[in-house]
């Protein structure tokens, strides 16, 4: 999900004055459209408590381009978020040598970016040529259904569902407060009213690169569409139809 392929994103910055991106003065963003802005340049998302500016940079070691390196190198920018409340200093590393968006989540937003220029074999970028290319947009709001699942699981059984939710693995935060249904390896989702089992045996699988034990994960979510299934011992779970990492 972090990352964004270059070839398939516009760059959006010509949506903004041509000073936009290479002043000082405050500019204006959307959610979801790509802008830019330059070192000490200050920009307030549009319809929302969000502004980002963009503080400096800390680290460029990215290789140069068409230049063999042992390391692909990185670079670090420094910005400062303002959102109902304190300010918050945030670094965003990109690594080099890719072609794709770099990602970072704050709070309920999820932040691409990438970095210009690119470094050359023999030049130096100055710091007043650097520019943060920004795709700011809202992580999705969880379900509130669980619950209700939970409270009349007999209601819902045989339904076709939709959950998007945190991905909890086998149960790590003890949110489900109950053994697996189905077998051994059945996993949590937790909306924002309860945690249900997803049967390990659903048609549809848990999404490349997620492990049910780690606890590093347990901050993804997932949109699970399936049907409530509930058991001889009441025990209601969902048989998964489709699984979709979304953050």
């Amino acid at each position: 999900m972090w990352r964004r392929s270059l070839h398939f994103l516009v760059f959006l910055c010509i949506i903004l004055p041509a000073s936009s991106c290479s002043g000082l003065d405050d500019v204006q963003a959307r959610l979801n459209e790509e802008f830019c802005v330059s070192i000490g340049q200050r920009v307030s998302v549009t319809g929302e408590d969000l502004a980002v500016s963009f503080e400096e940079v800390t680290e460029d070691s990215r290789c140069p381009a068409d230049v063999t390196c042992v390391w692909a190198g990185r670079v670090s920018c420094v910005v400062e978020l303002t959102h109902t409340g304190p300010s918050y200093r945030m670094t965003l590393t990109e690594p080099g040598l890719t072609s794709e968006y770099t990602g970072e989540e704050y709070g309920e937003y999820e932040f691409a970016f990438h970095v210009t220029p690119y470094p050359e074999p023999g030049k130096k970028i100055a710091n007043d040529t650097y520019r943060l290319h920004l795709i700011i947009s809202k992580l999705p709001e969880p379900t509130q259904i669980v619950g209700s699942i939970i409270a009349e699981p007999l209601a819902f059984e045989g339904k076709n569902i939709t959950v998007i939710g945190y991905y909890r693995g086998w149960d790590l935060l003890h949110e489900a407060d109950m053994g697996p249904p189905v077998t051994r390896s059945d996993w949590v989702i937790k909306d924002s009213t309860g945690a249900i089992y997803i049967s390990a045996n659903s048609e549809a699988k848990i999404a490349d690169g997620l492990s049910p034990a780690s606890f590093q994960d347990t901050g993804i979510i997932l949109k699970v569409m399936g049907i409530v299934q509930v058991t001889e011992d009441r025990q209601v779970y969902i048989e998964a139809k489709s699984i979709e990492r979304v953050s």
